[in-house]
């Protein structure tokens, strides 16, 4: 018997690849404090600091990706921990409980600083940054990677993960719907209530509390499968935690995944960072209700693209729906800068095309929720062939590192951009016209072109379901059989 079949652990029997409905949904309400932590922040962070408090864009930028930063390399690490952790929570579990617990006060912090000077602002903003983004590394990506070992079963995993993003989506629409209508009505003071600090704090603790407690709900959901990825093989001493990352790095189905994923995860978080911006001053759109029903939109849109993905994924491969999905998106990106504004085909203070838009948006990018988990549980059948080890945490982890980098990078252009491109008075409620013209450049246009990339770099994504299968039938015989 080789080392590889000695370390495979056992696969489900048949008879358990289809998971329950209430397993399925319990794991999927964890994907709730995820979409809202990618949400409020890419609507707010920047905003709140900036146009809000008046920190200058820059260090609001460099404050946000100092989390974000740290919380990219704790992810490639704490998915390696995870898959040798052996307790009695199992790989995943104590991991989760740990997070759940403090991502929501850490996020309430995040939006409840009190009145202080730059200095102490920045360093708050520092501090309560790095404490959101390592709560939620914690739990994230052990989470993630239980979705992925739940089954072994091609389509199987596509309708784990399709679930996931639906309650992920359902986070995203009480997230970008709520938010807004908390802004609603101006009795604080006359004009926009965006720019009043006193509904933020309100928004970090209604949002920390349903991040923490959709966070349990799934740790608790999912307790009873917390073996299903059976005690984690002893890992040779050579395969520490850096060689295991360069190890994954080397797999060419992986490294497509993870540079697509990437940069399309650049333009997305981009987009969002000067969302609030491009619609307070580029278009116009004042009314926090029209806002939210565009936000609601997108997530609406995103909800029947989930069930449209996951019904033609068992029709079409897996990389030809992302690359289309991703493709398309571009499009939508690229007609936000061209169509509309001062002067353009749609003009502005229309919310209809943003509606429309948005939900258009969200069918598409959906993809984006779907796809790439799915395929990297296939990866880590083709990784386990090769390694004899089932490696679900640190490819997840690797995937979120590129997350983070993503996010940092676009954080960090988002401020540069608003400061040195776009030149945007801070805690201004007024931009002059040039200031407006050049803000609606940089929201569609550089995001629109880096998806596009996103959807070049796919193509190389060498798996498809005939590989796959013919992966687990070599990893089905190189089980141990016991009499």
């Amino acid at each position: 018997m080789t080392q590889a079949a000695a370390c495979v652990p056992p696969a489900p029997a048949r008879s358990e690849r289809r998971i329950s409905a209430a397993t399925v949904g319990l794991y999927g309400i964890g994907e709730i404090p995820i979409t809202m932590t990618m949400v409020l922040l890419g609507l707010f962070g920047l905003f709140f600091y900036n146009s809000v408090l008046g920190l200058p864009a820059p260090l609001v930028s460099i404050g946000f990706a100092a989390g974000l930063a740290l919380d990219a390399f704790l992810d490639p690490y704490i998915g390696y921990r995870s898959d040798r952790m052996s307790s009695r929570f199992g790989r995943r579990h104590g991991f989760m409980l740990v997070g759940a617990l403090t991502l929501g006060p850490s996020f309430f912090l995040l939006f409840s600083p009190p009145h202080l000077g730059q200095v102490s602002l920045f360093l708050w903003l520092l501090l309560s940054s790095v404490a959101f983004r390592v709560s939620s590394a914690i739990y994230r990506i052990p989470y993630l990677s239980l979705g992925a070992e739940l089954s072994q079963d091609y389509d199987e995993r596509t309708r784990v993960i399709a679930v996931r993003s639906l309650f992920g989506l359902l986070g995203t629409a009480i997230a970008a719907g709520l938010s807004f209508l908390m802004f609603s009505g101006t009795s604080l003071a006359a004009g926009d209530a965006k720019m009043h600090y006193a509904r933020y704090p309100l928004l970090g603790l209604t949002f920390g509390l349903a991040m923490t407690v959709s966070g349990l709900l799934a740790f608790w959901g999912t307790l009873s499968h917390r073996d299903r990825g059976q005690s984690p093989p002893v890992i040779p001493p050579r395969r520490a935690f850096f060689s295991g990352f360069l190890l994954a790095m080397r797999n060419p189905a992986f490294r497509s995944v993870w540079l697509s994923f990437t940069t399309f995860f650049l333009a997305v978080v981009l987009n969002a960072a000067l969302a609030v911006h491009y619609f307070t001053w580029f278009v116009q759109i004042h009314n926090n209700r029209y806002l939210s029903v565009i936000q609601i939109s997108f997530a609406a849109g995103a909800f029947l693209g989930v069930l449209c993905w996951m019904a033609l994924a068992k029709r079409a491969e897996k990389r030809t729906l992302y690359a289309a999905g991703t493709l398309a998106t571009a499009v939508l990106l690229c007609c936000a800068s061209l169509l509309v504004g001062p002067g353009h085909l749609l003009g502005i203070g229309n919310p209809i095309p943003f509606i429309l838009g948005h939900a258009a948006g969200g069918l598409c990018a959906s993809a984006l929720w779907v796809m790439p988990a799915s395929m990297l549980a296939d990866v880590a059948d083709q990784d386990q062939l090769a390694t004899g080890l089932r490696r679900e945490g640190i490819y997840f982890g690797i995937l979120n590192f590129g997350e983070k980098l993503a996010s940092v990078g676009s954080v960090t252009l988002a401020g540069l951009t608003l400061h040195y491109f776009v030149r945007l008075v801070p805690a201004s409620p007024t931009q002059p016209v040039e200031v407006t013209n050049r803000l609606g450049m940089a929201y569609g246009l550089i995001p629109g072109v880096l998806a596009a990339v996103a959807a070049i770099l796919i193509l190389s994504y060498p798996l498809n379901r005939s590989v796959v299968s013919q992966i687990q039938q070599r990893l089905e015989q190189a089980r141990p059989r016991h009499v």
